[in-house]
């Protein structure tokens, strides 16, 4: 992006920071969230034998599952225990205290001991909704639980927000470096803030529901067609780009087993059915991606074609 371009489009309204102010601030730490991160299996073995240990573990929001518009349901979880619980921990969780016992201490863990607790600031989440930024990636997030990773959070998040910063000019923006609490917000009149805020809400509906539909096949494959224990290759997570023929040699290698030959034509069926219910979902996507684009181009004062 030229200095001029920047410079007109970092002029078209207020920074963010000015409208959410206290509002804005980043994730948990990269190596501290991975260092305690939890899969749904593990989060509930540690449950399982002490399920007072369940409001130290919460639903986890992580920068690594952001998508354009949405964040991809995963199933993870982190351990997220407060300075005001460290003490007593080990005789009121032993299990916990033993598994926090047997992780390697992150190498950017500071001088916080124990280094699993939570850090100073972030013992409550950002309030919900929240909108997810990654480099250019955004995402709105209505869950309650912590954030983390390579992120920056927006608290109780306007969803005309997400439009602008979702939007082509917002992206530009960012991609150039531009910090989330320096992203300009043109003012707009009512109904076009309305309208675009309603856009950006139906475009985080729609794209969550289209990942819920991506791995709900993929289950169902899994489910219909693998052995206990097997994991989908990266053909069968994308099945929506395969054809029938495709989707069943994925299946013998991915699977390790075959689709019945009774069972091929309904599988068929379901899979041309879901494929056209994926191409619908991309379809009216890209058209609100491209209304959304257009509108906040305006209200910047630019043409899409020149970011």
């Amino acid at each position: 992006m030229n200095e001029t371009l920047r410079a007109r489009l970092l002029a078209a309204g207020p920074p963010l920071r000015d409208l959410a102010a206290g509002r804005i601030g980043p994730a948990l730490p990269v190596a501290w969230t991975a260092a305690l991160r939890l899969t749904r299996a593990e989060r509930d073995r540690l449950v399982i034998f002490d399920p007072t240990v369940a409001p130290l573990i919460r639903p986890l929001s992580d920068a690594e599952d952001l998508a354009p518009w949405h964040l991809g349901a995963t199933g993870r979880w982190i351990i997220a225990v407060p300075a005001s619980r460290a003490a007593d921990l080990p005789a009121r969780h032993p299990r916990l205290a033993q598994h926090l016992a047997t992780l390697p201490t992150p190498p950017d863990a500071g001088s916080t001991s124990p280094w699993w607790l939570l850090p100073a600031g972030q013992e409550r989440p950002p309030e919900a909704p929240r909108i997810i930024v990654s480099g250019s990636m955004v995402a709105w997030d209505e869950a309650t639980g912590p954030v983390g990773g390579a992120a920056t959070v927006i608290a109780a998040a306007d969803p005309y927000w997400l439009a602008v910063l979702a939007s082509a000019p917002g992206r530009a923006l960012l991609s150039a470096g531009v910090a989330v609490e320096d992203m300009p917000v043109p003012e707009a009149p009512g109904p076009a803030r309305a309208n675009l805020a309603g856009l950006a809400l139906n475009a985080a509906t729609l794209a969550a529901r289209r990942d819920e539909l991506e791995r709900a096949v993929t289950r169902r494959l899994v489910a219909d067609f693998g052995p206990p224990g097997v994991q989908p290759g990266p053909r069968l997570r994308r099945w929506w780009e395969l054809s029938f023929a495709e989707l069943h040699t994925a299946v013998n290698e991915e699977l390790h087993n075959d689709i019945p030959e009774r069972y091929r034509p309904t599988w068929a069926e379901i899979h041309a059915d879901e494929r056209a219910t994926h191409a619908d979902a991309t379809a009216r996507l890209a058209d609100l991606q491209r209304a959304i684009d257009a509108q906040v181009a305006a209200l910047f004062g630019v043409e899409v074609g020149e970011l």
